[in-house]
């Protein structure tokens, strides 16, 4: 079976990339928003060619589904300095633009002692370990998206349609297909695969779209046990106009955060 790093790297097509879009990798008409994302952080990489500049930000917009098919992805190169490169890439499908992103890739920088302090505290936690995965398909309350089941995920709180008291959600995921590679656009789709927190609170399942995604790559995953899954934590602080905003986490089994990811999502009637 295609791993999740197989299925979103886009391959060299003279001066662009070609993505083959599968399909089983949807969540409605188009391959969800962490997918695109993906696949546009891997076009980028492979034109900036340098493995010690590492993403360390993603701004992308979502502007239209990315349908089962063909499409192409172009990187210009912003600027390139003696540390940091900018890039833009885009994915043309269909003669029109449907996703865009931006990405920041830097060398490390000296971060230790007084230039390094982390206030945020990962959630209080069961292990892994001692949690079953849950049957998505078994909830017959929610219409999970194609995509899901390419996933494991471990719920600890805040599970669909629990009428929450608090727009919040966290649990244990990784995909079931292990990944060789896990670099930052592994990262930057798995953040966006557990369902959003507003789920918690949404009196009847609803279809939504992210229209917006911010990635901050923290750290990497080196030393962590790469069957391990990564603890993940979302929050809705609000919701209006048909639009909510979201804040999400990943975590490390040994404590460290691994990114942090905000989305706009629009909630379609």
């Amino acid at each position: 079976m295609a791993t999740l790093t197989d299925v979103t790297t886009p391959a060299p097509h003279g001066d662009q990339y070609r993505l083959d879009v599968p399909a089983g990798w949807q969540q409605g008409r188009g391959a969800f928003g962490g997918f695109t994302i993906a696949a546009m952080i891997r076009a980028i990489e492979q034109r900036v060619a340098d493995p010690v500049r590492k993403v360390r930000s993603v701004t992308a917009t979502l502007a239209s589904p990315v349908e089962v098919g063909t499409a192409d992805i172009t990187v210009e190169l912003l600027r390139t300095g003696n540390n940091l490169s900018a890039a833009r890439a885009a994915l043309v499908q269909g003669g029109e633009v449907r996703a865009h992103a931006v990405a920041v890739l830097a060398t490390s920088r000296p971060g230790s002692g007084p230039l390094a302090w982390r206030d945020l505290e990962p959630p209080e936690v069961t292990s892994w370990r001692t949690l079953p995965a849950t049957d998505l398909a078994a909830d017959s309350r929610m219409t999970w998206p194609a995509f899901a089941r390419h996933f494991e995920y471990r719920p600890i709180e805040g599970l669909p349609l629990a009428d929450g008291a608090v727009a919040r959600t966290v649990g244990w995921l990784r995909p079931c297909e292990p990944c060789a590679v896990r670099d930052a656009a592994y990262i930057a789709s798995l953040i966006d695969v557990w369902w959003p927190a507003a789920f918690t609170k949404f009196p009847a399942s609803r279809p939504c779209a992210t229209i917006a995604y911010t990635l901050e790559v923290v750290t990497d995953l080196d030393g962590l046990d790469p069957e391990a899954p990564l603890l993940y934590r979302g929050s809705v602080p609000v919701c209006a106009d048909g639009f909510f905003l979201e804040t999400r986490e990943l975590w490390g089994e040994d404590g460290r955060l691994v990114a942090r990811n905000h989305q706009t999502f629009a909630v379609i009637a």
